[in-house]
């Protein structure tokens, strides 16, 4: 299954997070999140070696919109999540450098 990317701010803007179906999950490491990080989203480190167990405890049937600084670690990270049966991964490919313009 190919990643599904999407790189627009505008179509970030349009996602109704509050639904919680959807799951913005920021990959970045701590101290980065804390810096500054898109409303609502949700932290798990993929540079830490807990990633695999941590993304493990996630609900599978959610959609997740997966973002770091500049989409290295987004795009990885959305791979593995695939890898582990996540159905619905959404890569932000431009990160959180765009979303910050």
């Amino acid at each position: 299954m190919e990643t599904q990317e999407i790189s627009s701010v505008n179509e970030i803007a349009q996602i109704d997070f509050a639904d919680e179906n959807k799951v913005l999950l920021d990959v970045r490491t701590p101290e980065e999140f804390n810096a500054g990080n898109i409303p609502n989203s949700v932290n798990i480190d993929f540079n830490s070696d807990e990633f695999d167990a941590m993304i493990q405890d996630l609900d599978k049937e959610k959609t997740y919109y997966v973002y770091c600084k500049s989409g290295n670690r987004s795009t990885k990270a959305s791979q593995k999540m695939q890898e582990a049966g996540f159905q619905h991964v959404v890569n932000l490919k431009d990160g959180y450098s765009a979303y910050q313009k």
